[in-house]
């Protein structure tokens, strides 16, 4: 049931995001997709670091974001840095959810501030996913749902024992930490 509902609420997602682009009126103007001068950084070489220097600490919230991004740029045949991806994070708007969005743009190389990586509420953890499409239109959705096992075993830890899951969650295998499920073409 939940899988059915998620599946649908990806499709109705893409929907509005197609009818939004079709509509008249002003358009978001997301930054250029591919190899161009606007999109010269570098994958970070230490992704660990590069969390730590961006948010200020790393946290399993942040590596789960750093793998799902990941994920999303091989599934969706992409390229860190090249801005060919839009990716909508839905937590719950407050920490230590918001700090999966931060792990998605170290993973991925997309911002906030370019418009091709947005966060939207939802009202608790349990219904926290990732979508992601290509700007290009191909692929259709891809949508990545943490587990609830994994979820549950990151909630409520103390301080002291964030490095270790940090460290577990980025040996973990996919399959344990999130699923992927592709919505249209």
């Amino acid at each position: 049931m939940a899988v059915a509902a998620g599946l649908a609420l990806a499709a109705g997602l893409a929907a509005v995001a197609m009818a939004h682009d079709e509509a008249p009126g002003p358009k978001l103007v997301h930054s250029e997709a591919g190899t161009n001068a606007w999109n010269a950084g570098k994958a970070p070489a230490d992704w660990y670091a590069e969390i730590q220097r961006y948010h200020g600490h790393v946290g399993p919230w942040n590596v789960l974001g750093w793998r799902i991004g990941q994920a999303a740029l091989r599934e969706m045949k992409s390229e860190w840095g090249k801005h060919e991806l839009e990716v909508v994070c839905y937590v719950p708007p407050q920490t230590p959810f918001t700090c999966l969005v931060d792990g998605l743009s170290v993973g991925t190389g997309n911002s906030q501030g370019r418009l091709d990586l947005r966060m939207a509420e939802v009202l608790t953890w349990e219904q926290s996913f990732v979508a992601v499409r290509r700007k290009d239109g191909k692929g259709g959705v891809l949508e990545f749902r943490p587990t609830a096992g994994y979820l549950g075993s990151i909630m409520g830890q103390p301080v002291e024992k964030l490095e270790a899951l940090c460290q577990e969650c980025a040996k973990m295998p996919e399959g344990k930490l999130f699923t992927m499920a592709r919505v249209g073409k």
